[in-house]
């Protein structure tokens, strides 16, 4: 009998060892979890915000739409290769706007104003180098009045990503122009 209480001491000595090891570890003295910092509040859309989001929106897609025309009627070929930056960026500028506006449930058209329609069923008609000259009046002009939107939300707006937004844009049409001139 000394044998197996010998054997049975052996045995249960590393589980003993284990339990009183995991004991310590749990002890009644340990302080509470600090609490977790409170999450940035997003400042809420001006009523100025909401109507920025929707010119944008509107220029975005009239851009990409006039983009994919420029890239088969265009007789210039810096204008049909610049067609395709746009398109790609004008696209991602869409998301994050879409994004921008869900967070703050503004939903946003997913097709261009009337007015705009107008435009893009206008400038199908044209090809080669009448379809250059109407687009790049109407891109020039269109920019031109878009930027002083631009310029009017960056200092105005107090939504850090509507001005971020806003300085991205605002650098893309300037180089867009840049080289369709």
């Amino acid at each position: 009998m000394l044998v197996s209480s010998r054997r049975k001491a052996l045995i249960y000595s590393p589980l003993l060892l284990t339990l009183f090891v995991l004991n310590a570890c749990i002890s009644p003295g340990q302080p509470p979890a600090p609490p977790l910092p409170p999450l940035e509040k997003t400042i809420p859309f001006t009523s100025a915000d909401a109507d920025f989001l929707h010119k944008l929106n509107d220029m975005d897609l009239t851009q990409i739409a006039l983009a994919n025309i420029a890239r088969t009627h265009s007789a210039r070929n810096d204008i049909a290769l610049l067609s395709a930056t746009i398109v790609k960026e004008l696209t991602e500028n869409k998301d994050t706007l879409t994004q921008l506006a869900t967070a703050h449930t503004l939903t946003l058209p997913t097709q261009p104003s009337t007015q705009s329609q107008k435009i893009i069923n206008h400038m199908k008609h044209f090809r080669g180098l009448a379809f250059d000259r109407s687009y790049t009046r109407y891109f020039m002009s269109s920019t031109t009045k878009m930027k002083s939107v631009l310029d009017a939300q960056i200092t105005t707006s107090k939504n850090t990503d509507l001005i971020k937004l806003s300085n991205d844009t605002q650098a893309k049409l300037t180089a867009y122009q840049a080289q369709i001139k």
